[in-house]
């Protein structure tokens, strides 16, 4: 497969959903390091200030709320990129609002940031996102499915802990596979299906280069940060305990049920769609993690 053939580039006035959170930022700025104008659709007046000093525009809206007010917050927009609030409930109601309200507006193209795997019917957060997915494809918009790979930059939190204790641990399998994705691989992939119609009604995987065991991942850890660093079964019961101490988070079973098919199967993808994408190879995890922890505000420890 070839590299896309993006048509001359324009400035696009983009809405980014979710534009606060940690895939919507990357996306974010993504669009304005091209040379796009972002709209960053946010709910808190303080997001829209941070992204005001980013000379970033922004716009004060509840995607959760009625489409007509979503529809007035995309006026005057070329296209729409969509992030879904994360573990959300009713996902696919949030999303069928988002849609109904680019189609009101006059939106032509959009972008539904989906995830890998997401018919598969043990996972309840993934299979909201496969209805998602149908809502967009059963709208008149010319859209794009984008389905990311777990993040490189999920990592991150673990970090501290390995450098301190040389332990890696997660609450699944560590021997099962991954392929992860490096969000900012994903952002460019974002900009790369905007900016070129041939993608237009194509659903696209966005894994990484490597398939990675969590072990193989500690290995890559003690690499980066100089020390041994050993991959560790997390049991499921301290992993609540250590996340929910209150017992009052609503995701958590969706997530043990995320973490019980990752011990069956891990979570993989091809690499081919975001290579063509990106018309090169896609990140490493090493070389991601090198970069985000060379950079002193993104350092978790």
């Amino acid at each position: 497969m070839s590299a896309p053939h993006p048509a001359p580039h324009r400035s696009l006035r983009v809405a980014v959903t979710g534009a606060s959170g940690k895939t919507g930022t990357a996306v974010v700025a993504g669009l304005l390091e091209a040379g796009h104008q972002p709209v960053a659709l946010v709910r808190r007046t303080e997001a829209a200030d941070a992204f005001a000093g980013q000379g970033v525009g922004s716009r004060l809206v509840d995607v959760e709320g009625g489409a007509a007010d979503l529809a007035a917050a995309l006026d005057g927009v070329d296209a729409v990129y969509h992030v879904p609030p994360n573990m959300h409930p009713a996902e696919d109601a949030v999303t069928g609002t988002v849609v109904d309200a680019a189609v009101r507006a006059g939106v032509g193209r959009f972008v539904y940031h989906s995830v890998l795997q997401p018919h598969v019917p043990e996972m309840p957060h993934h299979l909201r996102k496969a209805a998602s997915e149908l809502l967009v494809r059963r709208s008149p918009l010319e859209w794009t499915v984008l389905q990311p790979a777990s993040y490189v930059q999920n990592v991150l939190p673990f970090v501290a802990t390995a450098r301190a204790e040389g332990r890696y641990r997660v609450p699944y399998d560590v021997t099962q596979p991954f392929t992860p994705v490096d969000l900012v691989d994903v952002a460019a992939a974002a900009l790369a299906v905007l900016g070129d119609p041939l993608t237009t009604y194509g659903t696209f995987e966005l894994a990484g280069p490597e398939v990675l065991s969590s072990a193989a991942t500690a290995d890559v850890l003690t690499d980066v940060l100089g020390r041994p660093v050993v991959a560790e079964h997390l049991p499921l019961a301290e992993w609540r305990a250590g996340v929910d101490p209150t017992g009052t988070r609503r995701d958590l079973d969706d997530l043990a049920a995320m973490f019980a098919w990752y011990d069956d199967h891990g979570l993989v993808g091809s690499a081919l769609a975001l290579r063509t994408l990106l018309g090169r190879a896609p990140t490493t995890l090493a070389a991601a993690l090198r970069r985000d922890l060379a950079a002193p505000a993104a350092d978790p420890a």
